[in-house]
């Protein structure tokens, strides 16, 4: 097999760096020169990767929202619970990781989404595409929950999944606010103990 052009590490390292940089300080508190310095890549040839900061972020979005899709999809399909707890677990893993970071990042859909989501077109499409996959695989888990009588009735698949992404979102803004992630876990046991219940 071919090793990657150096182009192609380049512009990979930039795009992974620009993840951690961007979740941990946002869009407007991370600069292209500290993304450049930490890969160690001249200023000069950031253009040669990427027309423009708007652009970067946009590239950025999309492959963080592949490899989140990815993720769920693999431990959708591995899990051997049913569906509410394998929806639980999934929240609870990604808590656990935000955790591990002392709460100090987050969500990058969500951080970007509250500096810039209505001033980029480009960056709000990979946003959305993210958000509607996201919505789509927890939907598909409520409604076999729904389906085995699980979960309430009264509320679509749909309708609970975007409750779901808001109310998970708002945590996490919450965490990063706090430094804890204590108001995340409330909201895990007010929602599988309380809102997604019978009726």
């Amino acid at each position: 097999m071919a090793r990657p052009r150096r182009s192609e590490q380049t512009r990979a390292a930039l795009i992974e760096e620009g993840i951690a940089q961007l979740s941990a300080q946002g869009y407007h508190g991370t600069g292209i020169k500290q993304i450049l310095d930490a890969v160690q890549v001249p200023k000069g040839s950031f253009y040669n990767y990427f027309e423009s900061k708007e652009a970067y972020v946009a590239e950025i979005l999309d492959h963080y929202g592949a490899k989140i899709l990815e993720g769920l999809d693999r431990q959708i399909a591995d899990s051997t619970a049913g569906p509410l707890v394998t929806l639980r677990e999934i929240l609870e893993c990604q808590l656990a990781k935000y955790e591990s970071q002392s709460c100090a990042q987050g969500c990058l859909v969500g951080i970007l989404a509250a500096e810039i989501g209505s001033t980029s077109s480009l960056c709000q499409m990979a946003m959305q595409h993210t958000a509607g996959g996201w919505e789509k695989r927890m939907a598909g888990l409520l409604q076999a929950a729904q389906d085995a009588g699980q979960v309430r009735q009264d509320l679509t698949a749909d309708q609970l999944a975007k409750l779901i992404w808001s109310s998970w979102e708002g945590a996490l803004m919450r965490m990063r606010m706090d430094g804890n992630a204590d108001h995340a876990k409330e909201i895990i046991e007010l929602m599988f103990g309380s809102i997604l219940m019978e009726r």
